[in-house]
């Protein structure tokens, strides 16, 4: 803890408020909880900080903040994201103050108050963490007297005697002068039998003798001993007990021995329940967590003797989890969780350590392995043990499982990283077939730019970096521009330009598609008012929805309310819906479109024909359009290609629903389409997406010009 107090001492802060209280701080180094953070990890840490998570500094430093937190948050947040969040503004100057969930080391929940200070350590940025416990914890109480030298001997006495502890004294030469009912009840035997023994007859030498040893030394050195000793009834049977002797010598100069004790078989066995629950898995009986993390210690502590050895911490999450839970409860999802674990342990127990981390996710530790393609092998025979379905009361159960792999000593020799890094290959294989993938640095690097775009969207809005390009849309028989596609993109500085592709699925992912995506919806009410004002009386705009503005519940106001300020009827917009918000919630998404089809307001399913399972339902829903994927354009010089897209557009015939062909890019597509029907097309032969001015320019004032 030196090392604390000399970090400290080294801070340095241009906050005068900080600079205070880093004043108090320096003086009393170790009563508040405090916490050095340098990139993501701890670097140091006072000695509150640590009894604070029931923790030693070894285990402590290098770990993250999110390594003694849930996944989850309270609020619903990644914890991984949510830390690095808060520390990156708190790197970037900010003074962050917010609430968070901790785990001790212990598995204990710690609802904490967070606190981070942007400091200065030798010319380095660092992060200064202040803990401030949100329950109730140590309160101190004034001391009393405890007033037993006003207590008549008698009453003390009579208190002695019908003490639920056992109490026995004994003289110099180690015999028994009293014994209390307790003392009878506990060990089996009557007053009369112990009374002018020694106690030895009621001690298990064989199981305690080096604790018999420390008493009699405590004993002799500082006249008081106290700890857990083994006991033998009158029935022979043994069992622990807590003692504490005092040896006592009178103003005669006569020693006595004080001993009292109590059984502690209930508390023991509790306390192995305990131990064991904070180990295991309650559901699976499993490792957990915090044990999986002791098991790793360990391994890589091995590296040290043979440095040599090849290991690896395999991360599963279950593919397909979250439809049982929705379709059939989390009941029924709990016995698939111990079903899989059957499994898993039937499938490789002899050959690693399994642990279940939480939800759906498990992790593996292999040691002692030869080559990563021994750790190859090993990992496809546990995708194997997931072809089979799970059976549970008659239902079949198909799950899949993805599995990242991070090696050790190869990619860390820490274990908190090894797991970070295993999650991390684990995200990765999710969106890979065959669902394996080993860590390598490039998925950090992907991880970490992702979490800087994820912290610039949320200030891109309020910084108008957000603007609108347009593209045509043409009918195919006339040539004439009817309408325009508004297509969000970023502006995130003079030389950093992202398309929509690039970052919507983010939007999607932090919520925020729902406020940019009224601004969309806004911004092109109010140029499709403009442009009819001034140019086109007919002319109509085209915004895409996403599922979450879908299904939100203000989604109805908000498009009532862009009609309403641009004022722009309701026949001049066009709400582009993908295949995949119709499949989340089916009947709440029927109910959205019937109430957008009455304000008047068309429906167009935007990508059409990459989903399968739209057709069934497309007869029933209230769609004016279908935009025909791109897809399916390139393919218009094959003939199997042109039969498929005539059978589209002979379907949306049918239905009576108008098509628009997407990515018109030759003049050969376009007469090829021309010539299957009535319909609009949407292409670069047409037009590149453009600025406002530009579309104007192009599609409005040269024409009115020629």
């Amino acid at each position: 803890m030196i090392r604390w107090q000399h970090l400290l001492n080294k801070l340095s802060t241009d906050d005068p408020v900080l600079q205070q209280k880093l004043s108090l701080w320096q003086a009393h180094p170790h009563k508040t909880p405090l916490a050095l953070i340098q990139g993501f990890s701890f670097i140091s840490a006072n000695r509150a900080t640590l009894n604070y998570f029931e923790t030693k500094y070894d285990a402590f430093i290098n770990a993250t903040p999110y390594d003694f937190s849930p996944r989850i948050q309270s609020s619903g947040r990644n914890s991984v994201e949510y830390s690095r969040e808060m520390i990156l503004e708190a790197i970037a100057g900010k003074n962050i103050a917010f609430n968070w969930l901790h785990l001790s080391q212990q598995g204990t929940e710690l609802p904490s108050r967070i606190n981070l200070y942007h400091c200065t350590l030798q010319q380095q940025t660092v992060v200064l963490v202040e803990l401030q416990a949100l329950n109730r914890r140590n309160q101190v109480r004034e001391i009393v007297s405890d007033g037993f030298a006003h207590i008549p001997k008698e009453i003390i006495s009579t208190t002695l005697e019908e003490s639920a502890e056992a109490v026995y004294i004994t003289d110099a030469d180690n015999r028994i002068l009293a014994v209390n009912k307790a003392m009878c009840r506990i060990c089996g035997y009557s007053a009369e039998q112990m009374i002018d023994n020694t106690p030895e007859f009621l001690d298990v030498r064989h199981l305690a003798g080096s604790d018999e040893n420390d008493c009699r030394q405590a004993l002799k050195q500082r006249g008081f001993w106290q700890g857990e000793i083994w006991k033998r009834r009158s029935d022979g049977n043994h069992f622990p007990a807590w003692q504490s002797s005092r040896k006592i010598v009178t103003h005669n100069n006569e020693h006595y021995h004080v001993n009292i004790f109590s059984d502690i078989s209930t508390k023991k066995l509790l306390e192995t329940q305990l131990t064991t629950r904070a180990m295991y898995d309650t559901l699976t009986g499993l490792p957990n967590r915090f044990h999986i993390k002791q098991i790793l210690h360990s391994a890589l502590e091995k590296l040290k003797t043979d440095p040599l050895t090849l290991g690896a911490l395999m991360f599963l999450d279950l593919n397909g989890f979250k439809n049982i839970n929705d379709s059939f409860g989390h009941a029924m999802g709990d016995k698939v969780l111990q079903l899989v674990a059957a499994r898993l342990e039937g499938g490789c127990i002899e050959k690693a350590d399994i642990a279940r981390m939480g939800g759906d996710e498990f992790t593996l530790v292999l040691q002692d392995c030869s080559c990563k393609e021994e750790i190859q092998l090993f990992a496809e025979q546990i995708l194997s043990l997931f072809d089979s379905p799970f059976e549970i009361e008659g239902q079949k159960f198909f799950l899949g499982t993805s599995i990242g792999i991070a090696l050790y000593p190869t990619h860390s020799d820490q274990a908190s990283q090894l797991i970070s890094l295993a999650d991390t290959a684990m995200y990765c294989a999710k969106k890979s077939q065959p669902h394996l993938v080993f860590y390598d640095k490039a998925m950090s690097q992907a991880a970490e730019l992702k979490l800087q775009l994820i912290n610039n969207l949320r200030h891109a809005h309020s910084l108008k970096q957000f603007t609108l390009a347009y593209q045509c849309i043409v009918d195919l028989q006339t040539n004439q521009t009817i309408a325009a596609e508004a297509l969000l993109r970023w502006q995130r500085s003079p030389t950093e330009y992202y398309e929509a592709a690039n970052f919507i699925s983010l939007l999607e992912e932090t919520g925020l598609i729902v406020s940019v995506g009224q601004w969309v919806l806004e911004q092109a009410c109010l140029q499709a008012a403009l442009w009819r004002q001034h140019h086109q009386s007919t002319f109509r705009v085209s915004v895409n929805v996403s599922p979450l503005q879908l299904e939100h519940v203000d989604f109805i106001e908000q498009v009532i309310n862009a009609l309403t300020m641009a004022n722009l009827p309701a026949e001049a917009l066009i709400l582009e819906i993908t295949e995949s918000a119709l499949l989340r919630q089916p009947e709440q998404a029927r109910a959205t479109l019937n109430r957008i089809k009455a304000l008047g307001v068309s429906i167009a399913i935007d990508d059409f024909g990459t989903g399968l399972s739209s057709l069934s339902r497309l007869g029933t829903l209230p769609i004016d359009s279908v935009k025909i994927d791109a897809e399916f354009a390139l393919r218009l010089n094959e003939a199997s290609g042109q039969k498929l897209y005539n059978a589209i557009i002979q379907l949306a015939q049918a239905l009576e629903i108008n098509f628009i062909a997407e990515g018109i890019e030759t003049q050969q597509q376009k007469d090829i389409m021309t010539g299957m029907g009535q319909g609009f097309g949407q292409g670069f032969l047409f037009g590149y997406p453009s600025t406002v001015e530009h579309f104007t320019q192009a599609f409005f004032t040269q024409k009115c010009l020629a």
